[in-house]
């Protein structure tokens, strides 16, 4: 439902302090209902997608979508403010979804599956997934493992999800059977519940480097998320750690501060 950033729809549906309404004015936090939506709804440890709703008709107004929420089945609520104009029932309306922001989440997305089976080669297959933060700037991963990462086990973790990257590997993305991705040996969240129907993410083609159900947004080769880089390394509860890391524009925007500290103390 989120693969288009940009779509035409119809202004279905607007709430206000709890009531429906049908216009909104300046300054008003609104919720808006559209027949349907290409904005991400949080799951699975990915944040919402954020972005703008403008008239498609003779009346200017603007939106600007702050959040999104699903508050009953098949029902995606957008959550933001009037900017401008004054929005009505039925109007015809162009949602957009911040694509700069989407593709921050979708390269940190990609790599918390690159940095899984990073740690199952460097770890074991016991390092399986507790838990993940998705966001714009950075992710979080929980892993089951014991005892503290070594710095050396962290260098070559990292250095084992950049070449990935840089072998530019294609992700494909199927819609199949649960039973049949389990049988092929697909990677499932511990805990989590699924249909009978998942979408599939396989990383590499003849022989994958990842398979995970996955049901967020991801770019569509890994030379698309730049560059990997970890930023920590702890204890998230007993018996399991946390990672933090960053990719792409965060990733060079961490370079380029820890190369000026460099050159001024080298200075």
């Amino acid at each position: 439902p989120y693969s288009s950033v940009e779509l035409e729809t119809t202004l279905l549906g607007l709430v206000r302090d709890g009531e429906l309404v049908d216009t909104d004015a300046p300054g008003d936090t609104v919720e808006v209902i559209l027949p349907k939506t290409g904005f991400y709804v949080e799951s699975g440890g990915q944040v919402s997608d954020t972005g703008t709703m403008i008239s498609g008709g003779d009346t200017f107004w603007e939106i600007r979508v702050d959040d999104t929420r699903k508050p009953a089945a098949g029902v995606i609520v957008h959550l933001g403010k009037v900017i401008s104009g004054q929005p009505k029932l039925g109007d015809s309306v162009l949602a957009t979804v911040d694509r700069q922001r989407r593709q921050d989440i979708m390269r940190n997305h990609t790599a918390t599956h690159l940095l899984h089976a990073a740690l199952h080669e460097v770890l074991g297959s016991h390092a399986r997934q507790a838990g993940s933060l998705v966001a714009p700037d950075r992710l979080r991963f929980d892993f089951n493992h014991p005892d503290a990462i070594t710095p050396q086990q962290l260098e070559q973790i990292e250095t084992i999800v950049n070449r990935a990257v840089l072998q530019d590997y294609a992700l494909n993305t199927r819609i199949k059977p649960l039973s049949e991705a389990m049988a092929e040996g697909a990677m499932a969240l511990f805990g989590e519940k699924y249909g009978e129907t998942v979408r599939t993410i396989t990383i590499g083609d003849t022989d994958p480097f990842s398979y995970e159900l996955c049901g967020g947004t991801h770019v569509e080769e890994t030379g698309d998320i730049g560059l990997f880089l970890i930023t920590s390394e702890g204890s998230a509860a007993a018996g399991v750690r946390r990672i933090e890391a960053v990719t792409g524009r965060a990733a060079y925007e961490l370079v380029q501060r820890r190369f000026r500290a460099l050159k001024h103390s080298a200075a």
